[in-house]
């Protein structure tokens, strides 16, 4: 998997510690190759951050499944993410999986920057990183608040199909 420079994300200009959200990791032939972190704040499920390391695999797509059921199970009213205007695959995966763009932030990486200077101005391939794209999969209307999480360093529990729940 992609080694990340940092421990903390600062989506829509919100800077959250990763080693305080509770994650799933996918695994396959017992290797960990991905990863999703996730933050509750009132009926919604948002996935902070999500990698793998085997790309065209179904792995995303069951880290996004585990996401999806456990908003489920906790009442959420939708699972929602934030990638930037660079990100053109992940941006035609969301489509691709049933998620919705529902909004579109002008330049809202500079208020992420600002909280995590070392997010980079470009991108690998030089396209520069500048807007946030929000998506969004509508499950149902809220029926109850999802309790705090637990951190990720210090829970695990069981084995879901492709994907390990790290917190509750």
């Amino acid at each position: 998997m992609r080694n990340w420079s940092s421990t903390t994300v600062a989506p829509r200009g919100e800077l959250l510690d990763a080693l305080e959200l509770t994650g799933y990791v996918a695994l396959l032939g017992g290797r960990r190759t991905g990863l999703a972190l996730v933050h509750v704040r009132d009926a919604d499920l948002e996935v902070v951050a999500i990698s793998t390391s085997t790309p065209r695999r179904g792995i995303g797509r069951a880290l996004i499944k585990e996401c999806v059921t456990r908003a489920r199970e906790r009442g959420c009213r939708r699972v929602w993410l934030v990638t930037t205007n660079n990100n053109t695959g992940a941006i035609a995966f969301y489509q691709h999986i049933g998620m919705d763009l529902c909004a579109y932030y002008r330049h809202g990486v500079q208020a992420s920057r600002l909280l995590k200077p070392s997010i980079p101005l470009r991108n690998s391939t030089g396209a520069p990183i500048d807007h946030e794209l929000e998506s969004e999969l509508v499950l149902a209307p809220p029926t109850s608040r999802m309790p705090p999480t637990a951190p990720i360093a210090t829970q695990y529990a069981g084995v879901v199909e492709s994907a390990t729940t790290l917190g509750p």
